[in-house]
């Protein structure tokens, strides 16, 4: 028999998992719950505050919902397809909201807010080698005698 912690326990589990589907971050849904608790309350997640909650991530600006792929993304950060590839191994680039056979899938709000802070470079990065000694021509000099 599930004690009242264990129910609560899931029923926390399941509000996340149903924001995490809208892309929502479980941290993001515990402050859509800290504004909808009443005044002067702490803000228990409790069962009625979590679905209050979850209709309120629904009707709250459906772009910044909006998933996007990796196409869509090189549109946004104006590089290639191939480019937001290697961009997604960076530690400072966002997390992917789904990884689907057909590829990984970002929120378009998170791909705009790394837009803003990311530190780009334009152009191709330079050599960091030293300069090698230029190649020595190893083909005999043809002579022609005239």
């Amino acid at each position: 028999m599930k004690t009242v912690d264990d129910q609560h326990t899931s029923i926390v589990a399941a509000a996340q998992q149903v924001a995490a589907a809208l892309g929502m971050t479980p941290a993001e849904l515990d402050d859509v719950v800290r504004e909808l608790a009443p005044p002067g309350r702490r803000a228990e997640p409790t069962p009625a505050l979590l679905l209050a909650a979850l209709g309120e991530i629904v009707n709250r600006a459906p772009d910044q919902r909006d998933l996007v792929g990796a196409v869509e993304v090189a549109k946004i950060l104006d590089v290639s397809r191939q480019r937001v590839h290697q961009l997604a191994e960076r530690p400072d680039f966002p997390r992917p909201r789904y990884e689907l056979a057909a590829g990984k899938l970002w929120a378009r709000a998170d791909i705009i807010a790394y837009k803003a802070k990311w530190p780009r470079r334009v152009g191709r990065p330079r050599k960091t080698s030293e300069p090698t000694e230029p190649k020595q021509n190893t083909r005999k000099a043809e002579t022609r005698d005239h």
